[in-house]
């Protein structure tokens, strides 16, 4: 189920985030002439120690984002069933659905 988004935040994210995230586009793309450049000289080591950092960060990033819609699902209700230990944590749509099949089956 998708969250509701607060139109006003989010305009001021895609204001904010497209602004940054240019920079860093920017940022790379004036990495690239290094490449080509005779006044620079380079190893594959120190190429990958390059993108490395970058990949990490960038991962490191996104998982921040991420993170705000993990968010809701630890606060989805939890679900105890005997032989089964700890609870289990099940979003709130399927635990209507599993309290009804254990009802039919009791009967």
């Amino acid at each position: 189920m998708e969250r509701e988004v607060n139109e006003e935040k989010r305009n001021k994210f895609m204001e904010y985030a497209g602004k940054r995230v240019n920079n860093v586009l920017h940022d790379i793309q004036i990495l690239e002439p290094m490449a080509r450049s005779n006044s620079y000289d380079f190893t594959k080591q120190d190429i990958e120690e390059m993108f490395n950092a970058m990949e990490e960060t960038l991962n490191e990033a996104k998982e921040e984002f991420y993170k705000k819609f993990e968010e809701k699902q630890k606060a989805a209700k939890k679900v105890f069933s005997f032989g089964s230990t700890p609870a289990s944590v099940q979003p709130v749509e399927n635990i209507t659905e599993e309290i009804e099949e254990i009802e039919t089956n009791e009967e």
